[in-house]
């Protein structure tokens, strides 16, 4: 099977299906996922699609007499999300690489509008204590009556209103843009998803507010206080985003193990030139170039040894402490460590088909893998949000209608409520975060775990029976027992002295073995 990262063709010649990993932008919940996902399933010619919103991937099996990856990526666009296809050229760890910066980016931007936000938030919080006081006082001093619109309210009460009218336009044209243009794009689609419901909360609360800002008369002549919720709009954006700042950062630490590994490759190699030895980037060295490797290097490429011998650390691929001795003709692997002795090796296997490409492929394949779970957290999502949006139209109803005092407010304020705090992105992150965690967990311990389903049923699993030749360590030695070898006098606690020390030398430790004595 090739290890391409645009695309995998299966290792039958008689069949004509095909693998494709398309890369997927802007989907920010499971209902985004599942969106997609059900797209790419009813698309002529798919087999099998995965969509994995922490990978921001899409894999998809596809018949290629029927479909084409291009097609694929076409089918993804219409459901208003992007895609593009991999470089034909970009390896696994040069992908893992960049979407490694991206993460990185993207989850200082998040963390940067959470914080401005919160802070915003807070002080809007302090601030619209005055009119909401001083618009009570008015109220009650004209009985519930008011014969104009602005007059209503004090200047200063205004003032602060406007203050805080701005304030929310810059945080939901800065901070929140992103839910307002996800949740436009959805309704053009004619879907729904968490962007949906945070921009219909937000946005209500602030056309309310608005209206009572420059209208105070029509709600002040029912008797209803011409309440304003600005610092509701910005707290709520800056609780989402908070919550998008974890996302993020859930999705840096769990792919720490992937980045253990390609951090595992050496950037530049020394390469033999005629009869000089330069230095290049890593990205550069192609099969049979005669590569050179001093002691305490990483081994950059995998090859067979041309010249020289040394011992080589590949703890990191079998887990085994003791280095490997190596000699002519000897395999050695890219990531590796070199011990004692210098050599050069003429290079194998480059780029996608390097030993460490391959196993940060395979982890890459496990945590984009789906548990059956998830089977049922995504039927869920995909119905989610219309849920949540008939709940918020029944409870506007019945606060409204059964409400004693100020119906409409309170059928409002319950209605944001219900849309605010229903958010499906916790039931679509769980499995496919728990499966990262676990492989990524695996392989920083020197366990591969193939996938969502493996993990899933190993749940079930009481009893492990291991068939090993030789025994199953942990990976490095440690001294246990010490036994002393030498012929000597018995000391009162049943202990031995060595010959030629008294029982006062080894009293005051005066003697001393290294592990390489016993």
């Amino acid at each position: 099977m090739s290890t391409d990262s645009a695309m995998t063709t299966t290792a039958d010649p008689d069949s004509h299906l095909e693998e494709v990993r398309i890369p997927v932008t802007g989907m920010t919940c499971a209902a985004c996922q599942s969106r997609v996902q059900r797209a790419l399933q009813r698309a002529p010619g798919v087999v099998d699609a995965n969509v994995n919103l922490m990978m921001n991937t899409a894999a998809v099996t596809f018949d290629a007499n029927v479909a084409s990856p291009e097609g694929l990526v076409d089918v993804i666009r219409k459901t208003g999300y992007g895609a593009e296809l991999a470089r034909a050229d970009e390896t696994v760890l040069e992908e893992q690489r960049a979407r490694e910066e991206s993460e990185t980016r993207e989850y200082a931007t998040l963390k940067r509008k959470a914080i401005v936000t919160g802070v915003i938030g807070a002080l809007a919080m302090i601030v619209s204590m005055l009119p909401m006081a001083m618009t009570s006082d008015m109220s009650a001093m004209t009985g519930g009556a008011a014969t104009n619109t602005l007059p209503a309210i004090s200047d200063t009460a205004f003032a602060v209103r406007i203050g805080l009218l701005l304030a929310s336009l810059f945080v939901m044209t800065w901070a929140g843009r992103r839910f307002y243009t996800h949740a436009w794009t959805a309704f053009r689609h004619g879907s729904s998803d968490m962007n949906t419901l945070v921009s219909l909360g937000t946005g209500s609360a602030f056309i309310y507010s608005a209206v009572a800002t420059f209208a105070p008369g029509l709600f002040l002549s029912r008797g209803v206080p011409a309440d304003v919720y600005y610092e509701a709009v910005i707290v709520i954006l800056a609780f989402v985003l908070t919550g998008n700042v974890f996302e993020a950062r859930a999705k840096t630490q769990t792919t720490q193990a992937l980045k253990s590994l390609v951090q595992l490759r050496p950037k530049v190699a020394r390469v033999g030139r005629g009869e000089q030895e330069v230095d290049i980037a890593i990205d550069d060295v192609v099969s049979g170039d005669i590569v050179v490797v001093r002691p305490g290097e990483r081994i950059p490429v995998d090859g067979v040894v041309h010249a020289g011998s040394s011992t080589v650390d590949e703890g990191m691929l079998t887990g085994e402490a003791m280095p490997v001795a190596k000699n002519i003709g000897d395999r050695v692997i890219g990531g590796t460590v070199n011990k004692t002795g210098s050599f050069r090796l003429r290079a194998t296997s480059v780029g996608a088909g390097s030993v460490l490409s391959q196993i940060v492929q395979l982890m890459r394949d496990a945590q984009s893998s789906r548990a059956p779970i998830q089977r049922l957290a995504d039927k869920v999502s995909s119905i989610f949000v219309p849920v949540i949006l008939l709940l918020a139209v029944i409870t506007f109803g019945v606060w409204y209608f059964a409400a004693d005092q100020a119906p409409m407010v309170r059928a409002f304020t319950s209605a944001v409520a219900v849309l605010i705090i229903a958010c499906p992105c916790a039931m679509g992150l769980a499995v496919p975060t728990a499966v990262m965690v676990a492989t990524g967990r695996g392989a920083a311990m020197g366990v591969l775990i193939k996938g969502g389903e493996t993990l899933q049923r190993a749940g079930d699993v009481n009893t492990v029976m291991l068939d090993k030749t030789g025994t199953i360590t942990e990976g490095s030695p440690r001294v246990t027992d010490v036994l002393w070898l030498s012929h000597g006098a018995e000391r009162a606690d049943g202990g031995f002295t060595p010959a030629g020390h008294s029982n006062a030398d080894h009293a005051t430790g005066s003697v001393n073995h290294s592990n390489a004595d016993h």
